[in-house]
């Protein structure tokens, strides 16, 4: 594994850090925009009531990966990423799909649904746990200069 010139550390361990420090980021951002006439527009997140179970899983998660990454378990690190880029992606398809969330309320929700939009959290989430899976693979993708 190659070191990073300007810090020393391994680039696998600083790539797994970051994606994990992504997915704590993840949960503080809107999820999903819901607008409803009588209450305006709400933004969810995975600290909001109802998912933050969800949101403190994710963060404790994320807590994990840093201290396997820490330790220099990466393979560890990278189980742990797989495990969690699976369970977002089956939210995220399931709340698309109207499984979960907001589309699950009622008879309030069934009038709601068509007020429903994906926030780009989704984004900052698939992109910190795919940056903890390929932390072991970083050396390959972005090779020394020289």
């Amino acid at each position: 594994m190659e070191n990073c010139s300007i810090c020393g550390a391994q680039k696998a361990r600083i790539a797994g850090v970051i994606g994990a420090v992504l997915l704590i980021i993840g949960c503080f951002l809107p999820l999903f925009s819901v607008t409803v006439p009588v209450l305006g527009t709400r933004s969810v997140t995975f600290m909001t009531a109802g998912f933050n179970i969800y949101g403190g899983a994710l963060i404790l998660t994320a807590l994990i990966i840093i201290g396997l990454v820490v330790a220099k378990k990466i393979p560890e690190a990278q189980g742990a990423g797989i495990a969690v880029f699976v369970t977002i992606l089956v939210f995220f398809v399931n709340a698309g799909t109207g499984y979960t969330g907001i589309k699950d309320m009622g008879i309030i929700a069934s009038f709601a649904a068509g007020f429903f939009s994906f926030g780009y959290a989704w984004i900052v989430l698939f992109a910190g746990s795919i940056l903890v899976v390929a932390a072991p693979y970083i050396d390959r993708l972005f090779p020394a200069k020289g």
